[in-house]
């Protein structure tokens, strides 16, 4: 049960630092999207890389958002059918269905990471930054591997928690 705690608490701290950095990455996004608009309205002179800075913000916003949505179990769930259930059933569709965010986590971090590590060896670029094309796909293991740290972490609740079901 300590070992748990220690766990949640953790994972606790993580979703803060993620609040942080999601909002750090909308602030930019809307921040680079608004000097783009005014520099082609008022200036006529749009920045070339401001397109693909915004579009790099929102793409790490999205994932990192991904993982803090599970976090604070903001994903859609169908329970009108599984509240009718017996609480046994509802505690194995619940284990089933964090088995299945898990397998979809470990996808991410799989076939992400050698799909961001193939972008990264063809030293391909982006265009107008020059940054490496994989800067958009590096993201997609990072938030694999946190989804897989909080779906366990939701996971081992589930199973500390049973204790206190009604039988």
């Amino acid at each position: 049960m300590k070992l748990y705690n220690s766990y949640r608490k953790l994972i606790g701290g993580m979703g803060k630092a993620l609040d942080v950095v999601t909002i750090l990455l909308m602030l930019a996004m809307v921040a680079v999207v608004f000097y783009q608009v005014i520099m082609r309205q008022i200036f006529e002179r749009p920045p070339i890389w401001g397109e693909e800075v915004a579009v790099t913000f929102m793409v790490w916003f999205v994932f990192l958002g991904i993982v803090l949505g599970l976090e604070e179990d903001l994903h859609i769930g169908i329970t009108m059918f599984v509240d009718k259930l017996p609480r046994k059933v509802q505690f194995a569709i619940e284990i089933l269905v964090n088995l299945l965010i898990l397998a979809l986590a470990i996808l991410l971090l799989v076939y992400g990471y050698q799909f961001a590590s193939r972008m990264l060896s063809f030293g391909t670029a982006l265009p107008a930054t020059g940054m490496p094309a994989a800067t958009h796909y590096a993201v997609v293991p990072i938030t694999g591997a946190l989804m897989i740290l909080v779906t366990l972490g939701k996971i081992a609740g589930q199973l500390v928690n049973r204790k206190e079901l009604p039988q």
